[in-house]
């Protein structure tokens, strides 16, 4: 496209891409500039990064982009011919080109044409979101100079506050204007060269009040000394009321709610039931240093996954369950739901987390009950099929090795008849109890029925000692009312083709030798 209607405009003009990339300078920029470079950021003031990276260097493409506006107006101090000036950067967004289009506006000489002849501000600032305020270091911060949109902003005119009618500081309100005043003060006496206020609110000419975002310049004589300052004020009473609903709602919220900002891992917000849930004062988990320590070790990687999600730009709900340390050391376990907003000009993840601990702990002793034998607590019928099921399996497919063993108790029906079944539901606890600790943990007990037991060797080819050692423990072992009990025990590993009722029949039949033969012995066929 053709930009070169702009060189007829006396001020510089710069277009710009999505990308900060310079498509095009007038004339009025080069000769204030220079050549300079291919970058925004550089042209101004032969900087490397973007400007939002430099301190006092907010960047008015990024307010388009972060704020939705049409317009950004922002100070800067740039490198010029003449030397460092401050300049006031005007930008416009035009969509359909996708481009931004810059005016640049030498304050001093504004300020100065302004004070001689009275020229008329609409040829320098356009209407927009932006209030540019031009204030003498004096009691009250008399204004010297403001844009004609103010009466957008606060209702009041350009010559209420230029005429001395107004002075700035009593717009402020009373909660907030001491701790403004003490940030100009604190931030002159460093020289700082610019700064952004911590929001505040001013009242408008109808009684009602804004908060604004105000970003100050510091106007330095020619001995250094701060004699005025330059500002934009920008209204954000919208983000402060959707803050003030967010907490709100928050509060009223049954479950628990951060705020967690994943780029720094800090939490800036929590609600009363995140207090509840973790134990915590709200301050302790605002000012905690590492939250992600307040989720269990093992489940940790599943946070950091997704904070990696977010970090990566991802901003779509994110929902799993983990555990949670309390203050008291307790497990909890909860149900995350994640979603991303911005919070104070950040982008974060709203945080809600559900307390799931009891139902968890339904869940699992439904789970237990379904799948364990009441009376020996070791896996039942049904339950042991399927994991039986699952070894065949791993063995065709991976060539697995895997062995079984079957036993029962040896004269069980004499025990019963001669001590009663409260006895012998006893002895079957204790061998129970014997033959768990002789397992590794990887290996499946369960029982078959009455009192016949199986047990699933996982990666075992020679099921012999396994076997044995599960025969001396309960051999050794002195059970309830000193009664002596042994086992005997049939065992097989799988071969090629094998079915679980092929592999039963072996442990069957391995068993039936094994009784056969005396009782209290291993058979492995």
């Amino acid at each position: 496209m053709d930009y070169s209607v702009l060189n007829l405009i006396p001020e510089p003009v710069l277009i710009i891409d999505e990308n900060y990339r310079v498509v095009f300078a007038n004339d009025k920029a080069k000769e204030v500039y220079g050549e300079g470079s291919d970058a925004c950021y550089g042209f101004t003031y032969a900087f490397d990064v973007p400007c939002r990276e430099k301190e006092g260097y907010p960047c008015p493409v990024e307010n388009i982009k972060k704020y939705g506006s049409a317009r950004s107006g922002v100070i800067h101090v740039h490198r010029t011919k003449k030397g460092e000036r401050y300049v006031y950067v005007l930008t416009s967004y035009e969509q359909r080109q996708g481009i931004y289009v810059e005016v640049h506006i030498d304050l001093f000489d504004m300020a100065q044409a302004l004070r001689l002849s009275g020229q008329r501000t609409e040829l320098l600032f356009s209407s927009g979101p932006v209030v540019f305020f031009l204030w003498k270091r004096e009691k009250g911060w008399p204004v010297e100079f403001v844009s004609p949109n103010v009466v957008d902003l606060l209702g009041y005119s350009t010559e209420d506050f230029t005429s001395g009618l107004i002075r700035y500081a009593e717009l402020i309100h009373p909660e907030d204007i001491e701790r403004v005043r003490e940030e100009v003060e604190r931030y002159t006496e460093e020289l700082k060269p610019s700064w952004t206020h911590a929001d505040y609110r001013i009242r408008r000419r109808d009684g009602s009040y804004i908060w604004v975002l105000d970003h100050t310049v510091p106007i330095l004589d020619e001995r250094g000394q701060v004699v005025g300052y330059y500002g934009y004020v920008l209204n954000i009473t919208e983000k402060h009321e959707k803050e003030e609903l967010f907490h709100i709602l928050a509060e009223s919220n049954p479950f628990a709610v951060l705020l967690y900002d994943f780029m720094n891992n800090r939490i800036l917000y929590a609600n009363i039931n995140a207090q509840k849930l973790f134990g915590y004062s709200i301050q302790e988990l605002l000012s905690h240093p590492n939250p992600i320590t307040l989720i269990h070790e093992k489940d940790r990687h599943k946070a950091l996954e997704s904070i990696t999600k977010r970090k990566e730009g991802y901003e779509g709900p994110i929902s799993y369950s983990m555990r949670v340390i309390t203050k008291k050391g307790k497990l909890k376990w909860v149900k995350l739901s994640s979603i991303t907003t911005h919070y104070l000009g950040r982008k974060v993840s709203v945080i809600t987390l559900i307390d799931i601990s009891r139902e968890v702990k339904r869940e699992k002793k439904l789970t237990w009950l379904a799948t364990r034998d009441q009376l020996t607590g070791a896996l039942n019928r049904h339950a042991l099929l399927h994991d039986f099921e699952h070894l065949i399996t791993q063995a065709k497919r991976y060539n697995n090795p895997f062995s079984i063993i079957i036993f029962d108790i040896d004269n069980f029906k004499a025990i019963n008849d001669k001590y009663g079944h409260l006895v012998g539901d006893r002895v079957l606890k204790e061998i129970a109890h014997r033959v768990k600790k002789s397992l590794r943990k990887s290996d499946l007990f369960a029982r078959w029925g009455g009192e016949e037991f199986l047990i699933l060797l996982p990666m075992t080819s020679e099921p012999h000692a396994p076997a044995e050692k599960i025969r001396r423990a309960v051999e050794e072992s002195s059970l309830c009312d000193h009664v002596k009990v042994t086992i005997s025990l049939g065992a097989t590993t799988y071969k090629g083709g094998d079915t679980i009722n092929s592999m039963l029949m072996r442990a069957d039949e391995a068993l039936y030798r094994a009784k056969n033969e005396g009782k209290n012995k291993v058979v492995v066929l």
